[in-house]
């Protein structure tokens, strides 16, 4: 097993740097700034509600836009886009007032935050102590200040319960556990996109697994039609493909491959072909390098590249969609301690400062002045050079890319190299007699 250096040489500027971006998230912008402190939104959460009273009063979901009835704050009708079964799990938000709701659903999120460094954490081999457990909740309070965590909370959103499940699959399977799998079905029963981990089973030889991921999703789908059967059938009959109803693809906040395009080709929507052959060539691309990983022992990093690939190929990624950041975040402190080699100590810093939640002047119609908001890199403003929009604006792709590349350039260096750094006790965990054992 491994363990942390038990001296406050790490855990001392850890949790530093875990004060700072409290602060970070709490006053920059001012938590009284309206709808822009991290508790002012909290918009997707009370859609979640509406979603559940639509059920539960027997109101179209997917027809028009729903709205709640309950007072306080102001929000415009939104749209419900996720799938039936999810609307069906949200019809408890509804029972409590939506303060209370409001407060649980951010209590909920910052456990499952600790929660799943701690699970990146198993996974990696540390033992599971006080040195271990107070790192992680360093890292947790680090990562609050990463754009799609902060925004994830701001909006009351359920990435990190999605990360969590599939986690939790992976350590189950780790474990010979036999329900693994049933994590990633129950996620994409909720919202579609974690079905692509389906194809990471497969191509790292979890035959089960992907078998009892698919299950749990066609038992998500069955739920939907028994219980709302006329949503049901709206949903997956059209509403499932209509990429419209959120936003344009070129918007910034759509950091896919498909808002990548669009941004560069200067069009609204990307041209769906091209998208197609894009989101085919990213997916074997970022699914073979991640198999790789996985083989060579590096199975968190495997994963954790097979979500972000995930992101990537979805049709519309909004910055907060890009909750495996958290995981890499854990890998690259990992890796800083495991190389021994100085520079390795850059990643960290350099991915927290590509996707932290940085504060920014932005115009707003609904104030007389600009307000001071938090933002990705990819919606900064201003009088900037194109080359360096460009690339701010595409920077969680850009990520992927580089990801993508130091994670080749390490398998390439063997296994000599890349021994200390890969997942305790998981050299041979490819084996086929190490599958049997685990009912893969």
């Amino acid at each position: 097993m491994r363990t942390f250096p038990r001296t406050l040489w790490l855990r001392g500027p850890l949790t530093l740097l875990a004060l700072a971006s409290v602060i970070m998230v709490l006053r920059a912008p001012d938590e009284r700034t309206p709808w822009w402190g991290i508790s002012g939104n909290l918009l997707d959460v009370n859609v979640y509600r509406w979603g559940g009273h639509a059920i539960l009063n027997s109101i179209p979901l997917y027809e028009g836009l729903l709205i709640g009835d309950d007072p306080g704050r102001y929000y415009a009708p939104m749209p419900f886009t996720y799938p039936p079964f999810s609307g069906l799990v949200f019809t408890p938000l509804t029972q409590v007032t939506p303060g209370l709701m409001e407060a649980g659903w951010t209590a909920l999120t910052l456990g499952l935050l600790y929660l799943a460094i701690r699970m990146c954490f198993r996974a990696l081999g540390y033992r599971s102590d006080r040195v271990t457990a107070q790192v992680a909740i360093c890292l947790a309070l680090i990562a609050l200040s990463l754009e799609p965590v902060r925004t994830t909370l701001w909006l009351g959103q359920i990435n990190i319960l999605l990360l969590v499940l599939v986690l939790a699959d992976h350590l189950a399977w780790r474990s010979g556990r036999r329900w693994a799998g049933i994590g990633s079905g129950l996620a994409a029963g909720i919202k579609l996109t974690p079905a692509f981990f389906w194809a990471h089973w497969v191509l790292t030889g979890r035959w089960r697994m992907a078998v009892a991921s698919g299950l749990a999703f066609l038992g998500t789908v069955a739920i939907g039609f028994l219980l709302i059967p006329s949503d049901a059938a709206t949903y997956w009959s059209g509403t499932l493909f209509d990429s419209q109803r959120i936003a344009q693809d070129a918007t910034v906040a759509n950091q896919s491959l498909r808002g990548t395009i669009a941004r560069l080709a200067g069009v609204e929507m990307a041209p769906t072909w091209v998208w197609l052959i894009g989101a085919v060539i990213v997916a074997a691309v970022g699914l073979g390098v991640a198999a790789w990983a996985h083989r060579a022992g590096h199975q968190l990093l495997g994963l954790t590249l097979a979500g972000m690939t995930m992101t990537m190929v979805s049709p519309f990624t909004w910055g907060h969609h890009w909750v495996w950041l958290v995981p890499l975040l854990v890998l690259t402190v990992h890796y800083a301690l495991a190389a021994r080699r100085w520079y390795v100590w850059l990643l960290p810093p350099l991915l927290w400062a590509a996707a932290a939640s940085w504060v920014q002047s932005f115009p707003d119609t609904n104030f007389p002045d600009d307000r001071w908001v938090a933002m990705g890199l990819f919606m900064l403003g201003g009088d900037i050079p194109p080359v360096v929009f460009s690339t701010i604006t595409n920077v969680y792709p850009i990520l992927w890319v580089v990801t993508v590349a130091l994670t080749t350039l390490m398998l390439r260096r063997g296994p000599a190299f890349t021994a200390r750094l890969a997942d305790h006790g998981t050299a041979d965990d490819s084996s086929p007699r190490a599958e049997s054992h685990r009912g893969g």
